[in-house]
């Protein structure tokens, strides 16, 4: 099985601002890498549909699925579903189920209060939109476009309901750290990463207080390429350069 690839899209000027610190794209980062999925890309755009059209256009060429956060409430500057129409061709049509969800949802979280109807602006969904995970909250899904809340506490919940959507083997990791700097380092990691290609080797200095001077860290999908590109890079440099390593069985 060939694992899946995705590209996520921040939507909102308010990060583009820095209004608002944005907390989604780190979080769905880590569960995509949890989930073996290889993120191609991350991207921030306005609150404009001629912006998020141009990119979602661009990450579906090339990845499996794109991933959108925010733009799908019922104000002025929601503009990620609309704009998912347009990039797919196909109109916006009154979802009588997503129009059910949300008087249900309003009813428990207000009771006895009238139903605002602009509200429904958010059953408008692109043709061929399935509503999945959590019937009480679902998550909207188009031709391999997720679209989820702006909200942090809303976008786990979604994602997580479809989490089972992504696929992929799991990422091994091992991080070693060295009191050398990069510039003694440089030579020895460039000669393990053109040895192992089934690998990534990446290298991140430090200039504070730290015990190390430099992370190293080596990560693939298969354990035992990672543990041994992770011992060539110890065999290339002298013992007393070490600090410590993680995740390597030695």
């Amino acid at each position: 099985m060939t694992p899946s690839t995705a590209a996520v899209l921040v939507v909102g000027s308010e990060v583009l601002s820095a209004k608002v610190v944005d907390a989604n794209g780190p979080y769905l980062i880590k569960r995509l890498r949890d989930l073996g999925v290889e993120l191609t890309a991350l991207h921030v755009v306005p609150d404009r549909v001629d912006a998020i059209v141009e990119v979602l256009l661009a990450a579906r060429r090339r990845a499996d699925w794109v991933i959108t956060s925010g733009g799908v409430g019922p104000t002025h500057d929601d503009l990620t579903v609309p704009a998912v129409a347009r990039a797919l061709g196909v109109g916006l049509r009154r979802d009588e189920r997503m129009a059910r969800v949300l008087r249900e949802m309003h009813a428990r979280h207000h009771p006895g209060a009238e139903f605002p109807e602009v509200a429904l602006r958010m059953a408008d969904l692109p043709e061929g939109t399935e509503l999945l995970g959590d019937p009480e909250f679902p998550t909207l899904v188009v031709s391999r476009i997720v679209m989820l809340p702006g909200v942090p506490s809303f976008l786990r919940h979604q994602f997580q309901a479809v989490s089972h959507l992504f696929h992929g083997a799991p990422f091994h990791l091992a991080c070693l750290y060295f009191r050398w700097g990069e510039d003694r380092l440089a030579v020895p990691l460039a000669a393990v990463a053109e040895a192992h290609h089934a690998v990534e080797v990446g290298s991140y200095p430090r200039f504070d207080e730290s015990d190390y001077r430099v992370k190293v860290t080596v990560e693939g999908r298969d354990r035992e390429e990672v543990g041994a590109a992770a011992r060539a890079v110890l065999a290339a440099v002298p013992p007393e350069a070490l600090v410590r390593t993680e995740g390597l069985d030695r």
